[in-house]
């Protein structure tokens, strides 16, 4: 039976993405079932929650296979992931040199580094694709710096812990058993929203939701608990009325100008009693 694993200090990620729960993590902490005997996270991203928690069990997924596989060899290498990407210039015409590199170039240390170092000095840890496949965002201006080899020894301990998969969101849903629980933060579609390959172009979208309805339902049929995070919004508020239910207020930080960058509400849902 894996317990919240509130470790001092908590672990924070090590990747930058948008859409991250770190400002929301004391909430989501909050909400976190006491005890359970495995943790599931099918829209993994920066896997903030994972590494707040370092469970004794789990499986992280994502549907895009570039993360997951630098997942895995920052478990497995994490000297040598650290010693990569700390070599590499920091400097704009290296970014574009480098994001122009086929990762299939490269060996796996060095695939692993090109992808941390582009995630750590994007624009706002944004992750976005052509149709083509190819990471295509700009170069921020407030560049991510990298992490001490520490941050990365201690992630590849907690990865240790978990079972890696790429793969669609509703393939790990099937996998839940009795005991289990489901943290579930997958991109936010809305009717009417515009998407220009953030996440990917076959990340989740407005028809999803309906898998996603089906989903919360087979976990909790299971006899397993779940946390959904996302959006307040009309789409979601039609799935939601069945579950329990709290509005929280969140900070975007995507936008690109200052002043859009304001308090907005989302909302989490759960088959379990939310706390206060």
């Amino acid at each position: 039976m894996s317990r919240r694993r509130l470790a001092n200090p908590t672990l924070s990620p090590l990747l930058r993405w948008a859409g991250s729960k770190r400002k929301l993590i004391p909430e989501l902490l909050k909400q976190v079932p006491d005890q359970f005997d495995r943790y599931l996270e099918p829209f993994c991203g920066s896997a903030c929650l994972f590494f707040a928690l370092r469970p004794g069990r789990a499986i992280i997924s994502d549907l895009n296979q570039d993360l997951i596989d630098t997942y895995r060899v920052l478990r497995a290498h994490p000297r040598n992931v650290f010693r990569a990407v700390s070599q590499l210039p920091d400097t704009e015409q290296f970014y574009y040199a480098l994001r122009e590199r086929a990762p299939f170039e490269l060996n796996e240390i060095d695939r692993a580094a090109r992808f941390i170092y582009l995630n750590r000095n994007c624009f706002n840890g944004v992750y976005r694709t052509n149709r083509a496949g190819q990471f295509n965002v700009p170069r921020g201006t407030k560049v991510g710096e990298i992490p001490p080899i520490s941050h990365f020894l201690r992630c590849s301990i907690a990865l240790r812990r978990a079972q890696l998969v790429a793969g669609d969101f509703e393939e790990l849903v099937g996998s839940v058993v009795r005991g289990d629980f489901v943290y579930l933060d997958p991109p936010y579609a809305k009717l009417g929203s515009r998407r220009s390959g953030e996440y990917g172009y076959a990340s989740f979208d407005t028809p999803d939701l309906v898998r996603l309805a089906r989903c919360l339902d087979s976990i909790h049929q299971k006899g397993a608990e779940f946390l959904l995070s996302y959006a307040l919004c009309p789409e979601i508020q039609a799935i939601s009325g069945k579950w329990n239910a709290k509005v929280v207020l969140v900070r975007r930080h995507v936008a690109g100008f200052q002043d859009r960058r304001a308090v907005v509400n989302e909302i989490l849902i759960s088959n379990r009693r939310l706390s206060d």
